[in-house]
C-alpha cells in the first residue's frame, strides 16, 4: 500500500529557495528543472517504500525521532515516516553542505 507524502512548509521553502536560486542566480533554468525532477521522483519512491533509505543518526539524534535520507543532485531530502497513518512527511530540502543537524535542532 501507498504511503501519501507531505511535505512541511519549511521543506516547501527549502526547495522554493533553492530552485529560484539555481534558475535566477545562477541562471540555470534547465538545471533546476532537473533537480525539481528528481524531488519529484523520490517522492514517488518514498510513498512506495519509505524504509528504502538510511537513517541519519545526528539528525535524528537532534530531532528526538527517527529521520531518514535520501540525496537528490547535492541536495539531501530529510523525512519521517508515519507508519500508523501511512505517511510520509518531507521535513527538509537541504543542500548537502548545509549543517542539517544545526538546521533541524532551529526547526523543532
Amino acid at each position: 500500500m501507498a504511503y501519501s507524502v507531505v511535505i512541511a512548509g519549511p521543506a516547501e521553502r527549502d526547495l522554493d529557495q533553492a530552485l529560484n536560486y539555481i534558475a535566477n542566480v545562477l541562471a540555470a533554468p534547465s538545471a533546476a528543472a532537473s533537480l525539481l525532477d528528481e524531488f519529484e521522483r523520490l517522492l514517488v519512491h518514498l510513498a512506495d517504500n519509505p524504509s528504502l533509505f538510511g537513517v541519519d543518526f545526528d539528525v535524528s539524534e537532534a530531532d528526538a525521532a527517527r529521520v531518514r535520507h535520501c540525496m537528490a543532485k547535492g541536495y539531501e531530502i530529510y523525512y519521517q515516516v508515519d507508519e500508523a497513518n501511512h505517511r510520509v512527511l518531507v521535513l527538509a530540502f537541504l543542500h548537502g553542505s548545509r549543517d542539517a543537524v544545526r538546521i533541524m535542532t532551529q526547526r523543532v
